[in-house]
């Protein structure tokens, strides 16, 4: 097919849409994992060995864990979204290839 086809234009553009949209995915993602390892180490602050934190830390660090959910549950909104538009931008592509 020629290189000016309007097909094969659209194609590329949908594909590179995919791709753009798995990099968003990629980086929230990744943020995600490093909101989980912070969710850990407040935990260790809850559950340190030998009560070694008072309990005022043990709260403060456990408003943290709150906090912390629910922004992972704010971001996992945004995550759904991603995927959303993930699946249309496929779908373009079939589109595009049928």
């Amino acid at each position: 097919m020629p290189a000016n086809d309007p097909i094969e234009h659209k194609l590329a553009l949908d594909t590179q849409l995919v791709d753009v949209y798995l990099t968003g995915l990629q980086a929230e993602i990744e943020a995600k994992l490093r909101r989980v390892a912070k969710f850990r180490e407040e935990m260790r602050k809850i559950d340190a060995v030998g009560g070694k934190t008072d309990r005022m830390a043990r709260r403060r660090a456990a408003r943290a864990l709150i906090r912390q959910a629910q922004t992972m549950l704010e971001t996992n909104l945004v995550v759904r979204g991603m995927l959303e538009d993930l699946l249309e931008a496929a779908k373009a592509v079939l589109r595009d290839v049928e």
